[in-house]
This record gives C-alpha cells, structure tokens and sequence, in this order.
C-alpha cells in the first residue's frame, strides 16, 4: 500500500523521462535517501519511512544538490515534529514537493487513515509545509517526497496500570 502510495506520486514523473542514455541505464526512476535515528525522525512517534526524489529530467538525479535536500529536510523536519508529536492516532502523510531552478517550490499532501480528529494538525502541518517554497533544482523538474507514519505519542496515551 504504502510503495504504491510513493509510487502514485512518482509516476507521472517517469512518464515524462525521455530514452535514457548508457549512463543512465543504471539510475533509478527515485533515489532513496537513508537517515540514521535520530537525524530522521521528527518525534519519537514519527517515523520518516521514505525521503526520495526523482527528476525527469535526469534519471541520475545531478540536477539537485545533496545540500538543497537536506536543508529542505531540515525545515519540514520541526514542522512535522510540532503538528504530529502529540498525535493521539495513528496515520501515513506523504508530501512532495516539486522544484524548479526558476520557480518557487509547489506541495502536494496525501493523507491515509487518518481520523477526522487530526483535520487541525493535518491542517496545520499543510499550511507550514507549503509555506516552504525557496527550495529550486540546478536545473529542470526534481520531485522531493517525504512520507511519514505517525503513530500515538507516549505522552497522549495513557499508561497502563499493572
């Protein structure tokens, strides 16, 4: 479910790629991004499942630099962190964020399972996550998708007596 929610959001990308040079045989439609605990995660009841970006307009993905990545990492991190770190259920947000070397950033948002009690945090995180548009590729179209599974907070549920 969840690949092929990160794949929905891909695909139209890949539609767009052109015949791929010898090169570029060997790269992938997204390239992943791996985070070590804690850089990662926004909240211990946050996991960053997937950070990927793929272009169209190069299948090697040279067009955006490691360093716009992470500073974009780095912003919608505390976003993430102050809309869901007091969560009280259990859901899946995916964002994607298009750039372009000329343009400001757009944001798409998709949420799965989420119950209506987390429409304010949702609401939230969407307009502070869309607020961050000065993020650009080197050149042509690069896709950034962040996919996050927020589950209760510790400190929302309470403990159990024994």
């Amino acid at each position: 479910m969840i690949r092929s929610l990160v794949l929905s959001l891909l695909v139209p990308m890949a539609a767009a790629q052109a015949a791929a040079s010898p090169e570029e045989m060997f790269c992938g439609e997204a390239m992943a991004l791996f985070l070590p605990e804690p850089e990662g995660t926004p909240a211990p009841n946050i996991e960053l499942t997937n950070f990927q970006y793929m272009s169209p307009d190069d299948r090697c993905g040279r067009n955006i630099q490691h360093d716009e990545l992470m500073k974009l990492h780095a912003r919608i991190k505390p976003v993430a962190a102050t809309a869901f770190g007091d969560s009280q259920a259990s859901f899946g947000v995916m964002v994607r964020y298009t750039l372009t070397p000329d343009k400001p950033a757009t944001f798409d948002m998709q949420v799965r399972d989420a119950p209506d009690s987390e429409t304010p945090r949702l609401t939230r995180f969407y307009n502070d996550s869309a607020a961050l548009h000065d993020f650009h590729s080197s050149s042509g179209t690069v896709y950034v998708v962040f996919h996050y599974t927020v589950s209760p907070s510790a400190a929302a549920t309470p403990p159990h007596e024994g």
